[in-house]
């Protein structure tokens, strides 16, 4: 297998790609810092490409790589996520973040939800990374376990994370071996069984469960950080916890309208 790589100035991009993609019948993707790569068994000459492209490619690199994706994503990166500089979720296959950063590192298989991509994964992490650890926390509707394990790498004890499908469950406490962190999860549906409550809870989950979660809270509960919901639900999922006594005081969202919302007493 071959790598080729290369820089496309951004007033060129779309021009230049058009001219490319042809010739690169596996595609593209592009890195956070802007570099365009492609791998395949056969890959046109740099003569060739830069021809298409009409012009030089900058910063243009070939190399042989393995074959195996895995080995490839351990060389190059390409499925990490870090959260305001501080947190990265990544997979097994992908290199550890730089010094000082939090890692978290977590595999999805099967029907189990969630994997550290999703935007309001993201947006929970981002509600959560400004709070002062200050006892347990709880994951409702844990999925693999992300936020749960980023709660716990965070200092956040104890934590426990809940979901109503086995295998997530299953999945979540194999991360949790994984991260070397301590977590209680087991099975639990959240629209009929007990809600368990913590200083900080993740509620990642659509509004029957928010409503739910609302409905149960009790002064222990200092901040709930919600998501899982988009904009035609916001009016309805904030009243249910204005009746409890939470208020939004940070608030995030994203262009394709879904939103993360930490929600804290009312003083």
């Amino acid at each position: 297998m071959r790598r080729v790589a290369f820089r496309i100035t951004a007033e060129d991009r779309e021009a230049v790609l058009d001219a490319l993609l042809p010739l690169l019948p596996a595609g593209v993707r592009e890195d956070d810092d802007g570099l365009i790569s492609s791998v395949a068994g056969s890959l046109p000459d740099r003569a060739v490409l830069e021809a298409a492209a009409g012009g030089a490619l900058a910063d243009y690199a070939e190399r042989d790589v393995p074959a195996d994706w895995r080995e490839r994503r351990a060389l190059f990166g390409g499925g990490s996520v870090v959260v305001s500089d501080r947190l990265a979720i990544r997979s097994p296959y992908d290199p550890p973040p730089a010094d000082g950063v939090i890692d978290v590192v977590v595999e999805r298989r099967g029907s189990a939800f969630g994997s550290g991509s999703h935007p309001t994964t993201q947006m929970c992490i981002a509600l959560m990374l400004p709070l002062e650890p200050s006892g347990g926390a709880a994951d409702l509707g844990c999925g693999i376990g992300v936020l749960a394990i980023a709660a716990a790498k965070l200092g956040w004890a104890p934590v426990v994370a809940v979901d109503r499908m086995p295998v997530a469950v299953e999945v979540a406490a194999e991360n949790i071996a994984r991260n070397g962190v301590e977590i209680h999860a087991s099975v639990a549906d959240l629209e009929r069984d007990d809600i368990p409550l913590a200083p900080l809870l993740l509620v990642n989950a659509p509004p029957p469960v928010q409503t739910r979660v609302a409905a149960a809270l009790t002064p222990e509960v200092r901040h709930v950080i919600v998501s899982g919901i988009v904009a035609g639900e916001l009016d309805g999922v904030v009243e249910r916890y204005a009746a409890a006594g939470y208020a939004p005081t940070q608030a995030l969202g994203t262009e394709d309208e879904w939103l993360a919302l930490r929600m804290e007493p009312r003083s």
